[in-house]
């Protein structure tokens, strides 16, 4: 592919920017924002997100472009690939949040709904064995609402959509259940004041 005569300009000011020059980083702003934000829209097809996920990027491109070689590739391909991975990420969490939507939908009232992936975040913290025994001894309804909140990010009006439950059910599920976890998450700060820095 020919050069376009514009490119020894971008790397002169993506070069610039490895070295941690701001004039130089805004005229790249300025130059490669609209290609690089079109791109992202076309995969996100959502225009707040993709607003989001520019900015990520952009964020990115100023931390680490002293990883870019001219030799490999025009500054515009290097920024393009950085923003097309920031895009996919992006979609495929939200695939994901999605996903945890679905399950809880369809999920049995039991122990086992569906909780695997946030008791294993539990499992690696050592005081896991208090924080699951609190959550056990909340209803179940207070402990798929608070599970849903806390370790899968979904927000009330998520959660609400999920349950089939009004948005004011669930924050009083949750603020009730949170309230009956207060002496265990008490117990927990103590032991980490405990083990804070000597």
């Amino acid at each position: 592919m020919t050069p376009t005569p514009h490119e020894p300009d971008d790397v002169a000011l993506l070069l610039a920017v490895a070295r941690r020059d701001e004039v130089a980083f805004a005229a790249l702003y300025d130059r490669m924002e609209r290609p690089i934000f079109s791109l992202i829209v076309r995969i996100l097809r959502v225009r707040a997100e993709a607003e989001e996920v520019l900015q990520e990027a952009f964020w990115q491109i100023w931390q680490h472009a002293d990883s870019y070689r001219p030799e490999l590739g025009t500054p515009f391909c290097w920024m393009v690939t950085v923003a097309r991975r920031k895009a996919i990420d992006r979609l495929r969490s939200n695939t994901r949040h999605l996903q945890r939507i679905e399950e809880a939908q369809i999920g049995r009232a039991d122990d086992d709904f569906g909780l695997p992936e946030a008791h294993e975040r539990l499992a690696a913290d050592e005081n896991s064995a208090l924080v699951q025994a609190a959550l056990v001894r909340l209803g179940v309804e207070e402990r798929r609402a608070i599970m849903l909140a806390f370790f899968d990010g979904l927000t009330h009006e998520e959660i609400a959509v999920a349950l089939r439950t009004p948005v004011g059910t669930i924050k009083a599920r949750i603020r009730r259940g949170m309230l009956k976890l207060r002496p265990a998450l008490a117990v927990l700060r103590g032991l980490d004041d405990r083990e804070g820095p000597s």
